[in-house]
């Protein structure tokens, strides 16, 4: 199954379209912006998430303010990288660099993007058999799917591996 179906068209839509908007007049309009459609979609029997282990995704923008360098959260065309700290950082360490969300709940209380103290409950209780220490974190504008798949998936991707997870919580922005 691809990742995401249809890229090539999209892509030629993308260039065409958006991006040729944004050169031209150096704004984004997003109605002329076509979003990617998959029909479909993954299917698995699932697995027994008290038996496994868990990695969290946020895409919340943040970074260890001490030693990260912040997201380019005001690239109009997207910032594809990714950011790593453990789960166990201290929420006062933690930045947020992201230009297209109101970060003012996540700077109160950062479980509401990055929910460690919740998934720390999950385990102790026994719902979730081990969560990894790696959280990832990465700027979920991303506007050039092409990008995604050549830059941000596979960079996770070799966390996942490295880090032998069975599944991820992805938690949006």
């Amino acid at each position: 199954m691809k990742i995401a179906e249809g890229l090539d068209n999209w892509t030629t839509d993308f260039q065409n379209r958006w991006l040729k908007e944004f050169n031209k007049h150096n704004r984004i309009n997003w109605n002329v912006y076509s979003y990617i459609k998959n029909n479909n979609s993954p299917q698995s029997t699932g697995i027994d998430l008290s038996k496994n282990k868990l990695l969290l995704i946020s895409s919340a923008g943040g970074y260890l303010s001490s030693n990260d360098t912040p997201f380019d959260a005001s690239n109009p065309l997207g910032d594809y990288s990714i950011r790593t700290f453990s789960v166990s950082t201290n929420f006062n360490n933690i930045g947020y660099s992201h230009d297209h969300y109101d970060t003012t709940a996540v700077k109160q209380d950062a479980q509401v993007l990055l929910p460690f103290h919740h998934l720390k409950s999950m385990v102790e209780e026994k719902l979730i058999g081990e969560l990894c220490n790696t959280v990832i974190s990465f700027m979920g504008y991303q506007p050039n799917v092409n990008n995604v798949i050549t830059k941000t998936i596979p960079a996770i991707l070799d966390i996942v591996m490295q880090e032998k997870v069975d599944a991820v919580l992805l938690v949006p922005s």
